[in-house]
């Protein structure tokens, strides 16, 4: 049986006092529009970021683009624009970027070539 007592000594049956150990959460206005500010801020800029990038890497080649002429091979094209490489790095690169399954070129051909 729960008993409190009072100032005045009367004893009565069944209250019972809470103690309130930290205080009550409220919300505040003005920090809670500044985060809303900030959040909306920094969501915008990443997709402007994601929006920016995405549109620069399409539509854009990637280094140069050449036109093949008759007789080029790309172990020439690219001994001829690589010329300190060992040239298998950049024909793998050229297909890579070409979207090539093999190594044959025809004369006309837009070929981009990487940085």
């Amino acid at each position: 049986m729960n008993t409190t007592e009072t100032r005045t000594g009367e004893v009565r049956l069944g209250t019972v006092r809470y103690v309130r150990l930290r205080r009550r959460w409220r919300w505040n206005p003005r920090k809670g529009l500044a985060n809303l500010v900030f959040f909306i801020f920094m969501l915008c800029f990443i997709l402007m970021a994601f929006y920016y990038s995405a549109t620069k890497s399409q539509g854009q080649a990637l280094g140069r683009e050449i036109t093949v002429e008759m007789g080029d091979t790309l172990w020439e094209i690219a001994s001829r624009h690589y010329p300190n490489t060992d040239p298998r790095k950049p024909i793998a690169e050229i297909m890579k970027l070409n979207n090539m399954k093999t190594s044959m070129i025809y004369t006309g051909q837009v070929l981009r070539l990487p940085q």
